[in-house]
């Protein structure tokens, strides 16, 4: 068995076990949401610390979070064309789930598992402008058209979702590591040991996380509501993915990454959004779980097909 599907067989075996986990009432999505917050707040920004530390930073980097950005930007604008007839709260969740992706709940295991850190540099600095993208275009939208905010101007909105943004963890993490990685500041070696052992266990976590959350409706009005905004996300993934693939004048590894974290799926923020701002949460979670399915899956061909690894 090669090495790809190692990594894409251990992985599915743990996000099993997850769900597992969840059917038999040892762990619920309640349970899961304190794991993930632990995760979010230990794991996860040690892992991003290390990764922007060690990286040699280069100018098609900075491409990185402008691709991701405008993605959701691109995104979220054919979703509030083909929805506009639809109510506005209706409107909104769908044009919400249109943008944004889950790296740091998903992407990172993988993609940790097939090309180590060298590919997690790639995805770390995608996942700097997911996190504007997510919290500025996603959130903003739903803030935006919220009956619960209609007293809230545009500027307030920018200004708590820049607030949401700087507050994150995660994102401190990656803007520590690279201030510390540009001005050459030496850590030392047993604070990086402490941050290295954290980091190491963000990838079984986070894949037990996802078996945790693995939920499945069948109710066939959500469901095409849903599969119309994939539509959009994979149709978009895939034509970028591919012209960036073969048009794109940087390394191979790089266009590797990059066509892989374009077609992976809704980012579980969506999940807190629809609750806070009172939309359908139901929608927020089939999104989250079908495209976590239907990403998992396509990833795992595109790697093998394309012999990416």
């Amino acid at each position: 068995m090669n090495q790809t599907n190692t990594v894409f067989i251990t992985a599915l075996s743990i996000i099993l076990v997850g769900y597992f986990l969840k059917r038999q009432n040892i762990v619920s999505e309640k349970e899961g949401k304190i794991i993930s917050k632990l995760l979010m707040h230990t794991t996860f920004p040690a892992l991003m610390f290390l990764t922007m530390k060690r990286v040699h930073f280069e100018f098609n980097l900075l491409l990185l979070p402008v691709i991701s950005f405008c993605f959701s930007l691109l995104t979220m604008f054919t979703a509030a064309k083909l929805f506009k007839n639809q109510t506005q709260k209706m409107k909104a969740i769908l044009i919400m789930g249109s943008g944004g992706f889950n790296l740091g709940l998903f992407a990172y295991p993988l993609i940790e598992g097939i090309w180590g850190q060298a590919g997690m540099v790639y995805a770390a600095m995608f996942d700097f402008g997911n996190s504007f993208a997510v919290f500025g275009l996603v959130y903003g939208t739903g803030v935006f058209m919220s009956d619960k905010n209609e007293s809230v101007s545009i500027s307030q909105n920018a200004k708590k979702a820049i607030l949401k943004i700087f507050t994150l963890l995660p994102f401190q993490a990656i803007l520590l590591g690279v201030f510390v990685n540009l001005a050459k500041i030496e850590i030392p070696t047993i604070v990086i040991d402490v941050i290295d052992v954290m980091a190491r266990g963000n990838k079984v976590i986070v894949l037990l996380i996802m078996g945790i959350y693995l939920n499945i409706s069948t109710s066939g009005e959500i469901l095409k509501k849903v599969s119309k905004v994939l539509l959009i996300r994979y149709f978009w993934g895939f034509l970028l993915g591919f012209t960036f693939f073969y048009l794109l004048p940087v390394e191979q590894l790089y266009r590797n990454v990059l066509l892989i974290v374009l077609i992976i799926p809704v980012g579980m923020t969506i999940l807190p959004f629809s609750d806070e701002l009172n939309y359908d949460t139901k929608i927020a979670g089939m999104l989250v779980n079908v495209s976590m399915l239907i990403s998992f899956a396509m990833m795992w061909a595109l790697v093998i097909g394309l012999n990416l690894a």
